[in-house]
């Protein structure tokens, strides 16, 4: 039996995602690299002879007009540029509402996790974000539980992605579901990938304190990145890595040798840092971005980590 995928592409739509999800399916879904469409198939779903412009400025044309969702098993809707993540027409959004209603599975590459929830179809539901893009989710849509720290999350009839390499990991995981272990490592084979990642992988992100090898470790650092608006008490981020706040105390100290609070503190700091260089945010939205109580405590603070006061260190980076 062949599983049929239909893929939604935004406009302005990341090519990366979106190739790699389709070339997995398509080395996984044959024998050796033929590229038959046998295991899976799939349509690209739009007005015919109208291109679909990605981000890098190549564009790709549908295969097949917005037709009944009830002709796919799974919905795929590949997101962009941010500014361009809610472009959702009335079709595709009439589509998507009738895939949901017939309980077929929705899956979100990169920012289509941000269309999905403009258009309510992550009410209720876990959504995993880019944590470059985590900030900016959070404060558009905050009644939707994000998180950062995993390359994508099923939950339920939803499947969201951080997108880039991991919607090769995502298809992989489809793959292994519905066809087996082998021909899934098939396709990452063929497609050079080291190995598959699991939804229990980390997001990889830019780290201040070089490379981590404790999992713990850097699961806690990403959760921290991820809550400077509203930071965690270290016992939460104990909890939530599964582990008591003192041996999270003994973790830190033993691969990066300061505790966790400080670690948390370094974090917000450099956010703020960013901020004071990149934007024109007064000060106190500065504070308020990077979770300090008001303008006084996080002068303090920042006074303490850099030698110097945040207006001080603004005008400088201008110089």
């Amino acid at each position: 039996m062949t599983i049929r995928f239909a893929f939604i592409l935004i406009h302005e739509f990341t090519l990366s995602p979106f190739s790699l999800f389709v070339d997995t399916l398509r080395l996984a879904g044959d024998e050796a690299d033929r590229s038959r469409r046998i295991a899976f198939d799939w349509q690209v779903l739009g007005t015919r002879g109208l291109p679909i412009r990605s981000s890098c400025g190549l564009e790709i044309l549908p295969t097949a007009e917005l037709s009944h969702a009830g002709n796919f098993d799974f919905v795929v809707l590949v997101g962009g540029l941010l500014g361009k993540a809610k472009s959702l027409g009335r079709e595709q959004i009439a589509f998507l509402q009738q895939a949901a209603g017939a309980k077929k599975p929705i899956i979100g590459l990169c920012t289509a996790t941000f269309a999905l929830a403009e258009h309510g179809f992550l009410d209720g539901y876990k959504a995993c974000v880019s944590w470059l893009h985590l900030a900016d989710f959070q404060s558009a849509y905050p009644a939707v539980q994000a998180i950062a720290d995993r390359l994508f999350l099923i939950d339920r009839g939803r499947t969201t992605c951080a997108g880039g390499a991991g919607a090769a990991d995502l298809a992989a995981s489809l793959v292994a579901k519905t066809l087996g272990e082998r021909e899934a490592e098939k396709a990452a084979e063929i497609l050079l990938l080291d190995r598959i990642r699991t939804h229990r992988d980390l997001q990889p992100s830019k780290n201040l304190f070089g490379e981590v090898s404790n999992f713990k470790v850097r699961q806690a650092l990403l959760l921290m990145q991820n809550h400077c608006l509203e930071p965690l008490a270290v016992s939460e981020i104990a909890s939530r890595t599964n582990c008591s706040p003192r041996q999270l105390e003994r973790l830190f100290s033993a691969n990066l040798s300061i505790s966790p609070g400080h670690a948390y503190m370094t974090l917000r700091i450099e956010r703020a840092k960013s901020l004071l260089r990149k934007t024109e945010l007064p000060i106190s939205e500065i504070a308020y971005q990077c979770g300090f109580v008001n303008a006084g405590h996080f002068a303090r603070a920042f006074r303490e980590h850099t030698g110097s006061s945040p207006s001080k260190f603004k005008l400088s980076g201008r110089a």
